[in-house]
């Protein structure tokens, strides 16, 4: 009787807070996804699917120093002036709105894949805005390219995004080997972005620049901090290059957040209270819900019962491989990327890396589909609707959805043909 009532009340709750995270509001009422997560979690709690103890258990300690370290390493690149430096560089040298648009995505691309793709997207959006109005073009195909370049650079290490994080410690895939076989890929996919970009732009793109000196955004640089600050990024990169497990990644994200913490305020005007307050917290409530729902889900049985379910799609290894992909598509454009992640790593084989990358790339690169497919993409949108800059969700998917369709088939076929079955 407890078990089939534990069974009833963590079914209820799951789909609870996984259409919730799916709406995003009610009527007139916005839905947070940290709060939604965290009143799924709150309720596995309060209806007896968990213990505090199984609770607290959950929530896994490794993937979430990591963000936390990777977030206040990139706090100490932004107040040093790293972001708008890189971004004014771009705009300042680039001949034509193409090469303009080509440099925006491959230096957004590459910094996705040293630091989470969601904090870049949040620095370099305002930049970009400024830019373009200094440029007197159209801001709109470049903010839907950094949403997208972001999203797809990201695929190509195990920090580049909150959900590669979490298969890298649930995986055990090492650092070098997860890049080694997803960097093909992240490449591939970046070259076929930037073409579709610009095809699903080129009226736009064809006007000539026009120059506004005195508006390009100002860069203030504190040169002593970003060398220090740059000194230790590279160390923690070198670091999780030779890492021989995916167990070390914390630990060094975290020894680099705090030196970073620590040293950068004698040499330059941050404070430890400016860095920390520019740590987005609400990714790290979302995974501690998602954590502790899922726990539910397994304690009371359901995710044995969905694993049963699911099992028939992994009859055969390349079988496998496309329903997966599909699969993870699907979800991470209903639910968002992140918890689609957490859910399907229920029903991956714990030994089949083919799988795990093909869920790390599958479920990134749908998120380029659509505005809501992933936290990268509103947070690019909500910026630049600050600015006073507006992102249709038809303009979003003229360019996102080729992507996403090209880009998901271009991995697939090499994640099968590089990664053994």
């Amino acid at each position: 009787m407890a078990a089939s009532y534990a069974l009833v009340a963590a079914t209820s709750i799951f789909l609870v807070t996984y259409v919730l995270i799916s709406l995003r509001n009610v009527g007139r009422f916005p839905l947070e996804r940290p709060a939604v997560a965290m009143l799924g979690g709150a309720l596995m709690l309060l209806f007896g699917v968990l213990t505090p103890d199984e609770a607290i258990t959950a929530i896994n300690v490794d993937v979430i120093l990591l963000l936390v370290g990777m977030m206040v390493l990139v706090s100490g690149l932004d107040v040093c002036g790293f972001f708008d430096l890189v971004s004014s560089r771009i705009a300042t040298r680039a001949k034509s709105q193409a090469s303009f648009l080509a440099w925006l995505m491959i230096a957004t691309a590459f910094l996705s894949a040293l630091v989470l793709n969601d904090t870049i997207a949040l620095l370099v959006t305002p930049v970009v805005v400024r830019s373009t109005r200094a440029l007197r073009v159209n801001p709109v195909p470049y903010l839907v390219a950094v949403a997208i370049a972001a999203n797809i650079g990201s695929v190509a290490t195990e920090v580049g995004n909150p959900q590669n994080a979490f298969i890298a410690i649930r995986s055990g895939i090492p650092f070098l080997t997860f890049t080694a076989y997803l960097l093909p890929a992240t490449l591939a996919s970046l070259a076929a972005a930037i073409g579709l970009v610009w095809l699903a732009f080129r009226r736009d793109l064809k006007a000539p620049l026009t120059r506004a000196t005195a508006l390009l955004p100002p860069v203030r640089l504190q040169r002593t901090g970003l060398a220090l600050t740059l000194g230790i990024t590279i160390a923690v990169s070198v670091g999780f290059f030779a890492a021989p497990t995916p167990d070390w990644l914390p630990l060094v994200a975290l020894a680099g957040g705090s030196f970073v913490l620590f040293f950068l305020p004698f040499v330059s005007t941050a404070t430890p209270r400016t860095l920390v307050a520019k740590v987005d917290w609400s990714i790290i409530l979302f995974f501690v819900g998602l954590f502790v729902v899922l726990a539910g889900v397994r304690a009371s049985g359901l995710s044995a019962a969905i694993q049963d379910a699911f099992s028939s799609g992994f009859g055969g290894q390349s079988g496998g491989l496309v329903w997966l992909t599909g699969l993870s598509a699907l979800l991470s454009n209903l639910i968002s990327n992140v918890p689609a992640v957490l859910l399907l790593a229920e029903v991956v084989p714990q030994s089949s890396q083919q799988l795990w990358l093909a869920l790390a790339a599958s479920s990134t690169l749908a998120g380029n589909a659509t505005i809501l497919g992933a936290a990268c993409n509103v947070i690019v949108v909500q910026i630049a609707a600050r600015d006073g800059v507006e992102v249709s969700m038809k303009q979003f998917v003229r360019a996102g959805l080729p992507v996403t369709a090209v880009t998901l088939v271009l991995a697939t076929v090499l994640i099968a043909f590089l990664v053994p079955a």
